[in-house]
């Protein structure tokens, strides 16, 4: 039996981070995206998942902001990666799971994420579209998800803006 990642904030270990989301990806971008986000400060939390002393997987949150407002702290979940040879072994997901106890801890009141629907269903995302929440950015359709925490979708129409780093992608 595989074991079980640990999962912490990272250390001074940027490049096995970018080397990871690179490869997940299979491209440059969201490794970019990353480090706009480090140079820009706009990253709340970041997580690492270890294993046997490497870096095997990463996540980030985010803070989002809603047209018009919403209450409380609204945090995007982009990106989360893992290495491909450790995809299906629980790296994203403990990753996903923890980060997202630790946000709801840290008193965030939602959650959103740009994904597999059938994915991020397991953590409790459901389509934003059902609370009259958007993407600004385009229609992504279900793949557009949150996790309401705190009751922050009060039934009005809200359009949700990342940070302008996720702009270049």
């Amino acid at each position: 039996m595989t074991a079980l990642p640990v999962i912490r904030a990272p250390r001074a270990e940027r490049e096995a981070i970018l080397a990871v989301v690179r490869a997940a990806f299979g491209q440059d971008d969201e490794a970019r995206l990353v480090e706009r986000l480090w140079d820009e400060n706009a990253i709340r939390r970041e997580l690492v998942a270890e294993l046997d002393g490497a870096v095997a997987g990463y996540c980030a949150f985010s803070e989002v902001v809603a047209e018009p407002p919403m209450n409380g702290l609204l945090l995007g979940l982009a990106p989360v990666a893992a290495l491909p040879e450790q995809q299906g072994r629980e790296v994203g997901t403990r990753l996903v799971r923890i980060g997202l106890a630790l946000a709801k801890a840290e008193g965030a009141s939602l959650v959103v994420v740009l994904g597999e629907p059938r994915y991020y269903a397991r953590f409790g995302f459901e389509p934003a579209s059902r609370y009259n929440i958007h993407w600004a950015a385009k229609d992504a359709g279900d793949a557009f998800q949150l996790i309401d925490f705190a009751g922050a979708a009060d039934g009005l129409p809200h359009a949700i803006h990342y940070h302008p780093a996720f702009s270049e992608v």
